[in-house]
């Protein structure tokens, strides 16, 4: 399945169900995850036009199956000055099955597209459109591309190979302080290993720095990926979780280095490899739980570890090595026995220089955007969701409140593409290494809230007619708040999961 909330939403509640055995923390999901669910079929919503089913094989088994995806909307931002927004956007998704255990998969689309101002801040100064490929300017507005494939295969009973190019999300929140889908596509191979409660995920990945390459792909810095996640359904309502990711720079003209075959090893933690053959390499550690209450409801919590020195964190002098990020969230479907009724609270907390590393080329990042929390780190942040999907209708608000440290002209560990080295110099001392607190050293407030309604006319591409209204708040100590709006109607399609609260918070060279 893709990447997608609304396209995984016919089926969210019955997949994190007390009973189900299925790792909801492991996405994309496999259509195999849904034979968990008695009538899975019947859960998914009929498309508005008969032919898109025909198509798209729901109910049919198709071994060939194929769909549209397109955007056509327009709308008006709205601040000191009004500009008129658009999105057009399309493309297609191809699918089919050779034989029982192969699937081959490709997808792509291509857009035009002008930005409220918040969102044309961001593709300015990142040189990206949010998740969805580099943002070439043409005048006001930005084209951009994306594209997926894989090829999926079933070696037999408790592997799957699957071999491509797109997007992971690793945690059971809005957000994920591990691996999250906030940055572009890039090409990987992930072995899924499931056997008696436990699924087993190693990922190996491929992705680029594109800072002074001015948008040509000839220059980008190459860098890799390994990753490992380990979950352990403790019972049926309790999961443990263990996750590990190592990033590192295939170097350069002096010291050539490429894939390092160190880290192929499925099931080795990394830090033993780094530590073995000296490697100045990014190594993170992180940890998770959740428990379910009553029948659809689930308590969730992330801690993730980039450097840690127990005496340091139990000192509480701010230590500027201490880089700790946490999460802690509940979801509950079909709230109060509401079918389609989904709420959610969520905090998030990353303290300064989590995700950066003394040598920027390996920090945790891809085609300049984080891989974990679009913020980066040097805040907090709690959001709230309510969602009622009846039918084909969809009502959603959802609103988050971040509280969050920008730099002044030295480092204070809001930007994850600045090193270390960078921080505080004091006199007489050399580099400030202690207060490091979340909301230095210029503070501001970021409050963003939206409004959607929509109708769906395809349940495979999660595309629907829709209208949205986002209110958005930028308030520093001194001043007024800055306030902005952004309308938007059409026809909307979600096959990728798009995020709308983003924050350009650094500038790439």
């Amino acid at each position: 399945m893709p990447v997608s909330r609304e396209v995984e939403r016919p089926f969210a509640a019955e997949l994190g169900r007390w009973k189900s055995g299925v790792h909801t923390a492991i996405r994309p999901y496999r259509i195999k995850d849904l034979r968990a669910i008695d009538s899975e079929d019947s859960l998914r919503p009929h498309a508005a036009v008969p032919a898109l089913d025909r198509w798209a094989g729901a109910r049919n088994g198709r071994r060939f199956r194929w769909g549209p995806l397109f955007d056509l909307q327009g709308g008006v931002g709205m601040d000191s000055v009004q500009v008129v927004t658009h999105r057009f956007g399309g493309g297609a998704w191809l699918e089919g099955d050779v034989g029982d255990r192969l699937t081959l998969h490709a997808s792509g689309q291509l857009w035009n597209e002008r930005y409220p101002r918040y969102m044309d801040s961001l593709a300015r100064a990142t040189q990206m459109s949010a998740g969805e490929g580099y943002a070439h300017q043409e005048g006001n507005a930005f084209t951009h591309g994306d594209w997926n494939a894989y090829a999926s295969w079933d070696p037999g009973k408790y592997f799957n190979f699957t071999l491509g190019r797109g997007k992971h999300f690793i945690g059971e929140g809005h957000r994920s302080l591990f691996l999250s889908d906030e940055a572009s596509a890039y090409p990987y191979l992930r072995i899924t290993t499931s056997v008696w409660r436990a699924k087993y995920v190693n990922l190996f990945t491929m992705m680029n720095d594109i800072r002074g390459a001015q948008g040509d792909p000839s220059r980008f810095q190459r860098k890799y990926a390994s990753m490992h996640y380990l979950s352990v359904n403790a019972s049926r309502r309790i999961n443990l979780a263990l996750f590990e990711a190592i990033v590192w720079s295939q170097g350069d003209s002096l010291y050539p280095r490429g894939f390092d075959v160190n880290y192929l090893n499925p099931i080795i933690f990394y830090r033993p490899v780094e530590f073995a053959h000296g490697s100045p390499d990014n190594a993170l550690l992180g940890f998770s739980a959740s428990v379910k209450a009553g029948h659809h409801t689930l308590f969730y919590a992330q801690v993730m570890l980039d450097e840690f020195l127990l005496r340091e964190v139990r000192a509480g002098d701010g230590w500027y090595a201490n880089k700790q990020a946490l999460q802690a969230g509940v979801v509950a479907r079909n709230a109060f026995k509401v079918d389609g009724l989904t709420l959610r609270g969520e905090w998030n907390m990353v303290r300064p220089f989590m995700y950066t590393h003394s040598d920027t080329r390996q920090n945790y990042a891809h085609f300049g955007q984080p891989l974990a929390h679009p913020y980066g780190s040097n805040f907090q942040e709690a959001l709230g969701h309510i969602e009622w999907s009846r039918a084909r209708m969809l009502y959603a608000l959802r609103g988050s409140l971040a509280w969050l440290g920008s730099d002044s002209t030295e480092s204070w560990g809001n930007n994850i593409f600045r090193p270390e080295s960078d921080r505080p110099n004091l006199p007489n001392y050399g580099y400030r290494n202690y207060n490091y607190r979340i909301g230095e050293a210029i503070e501001y407030t970021l409050f963003q809230g939206e409004l959607r309604a929509g109708w769906l006319i395809d349940p495979a591409s999660a595309t629907r007619i829709e209208a949205s209204w986002i209110s958005r708040s930028r308030t520093r100590e001194a001043g007024p708040p800055d306030w902005q709006h952004a309308f938007r109607i059409g026809i909307s399609c979600w096959f990728r999961e798009r995020h709308a609260e983003q924050e350009p918070r650094y500038v790439l060279n």
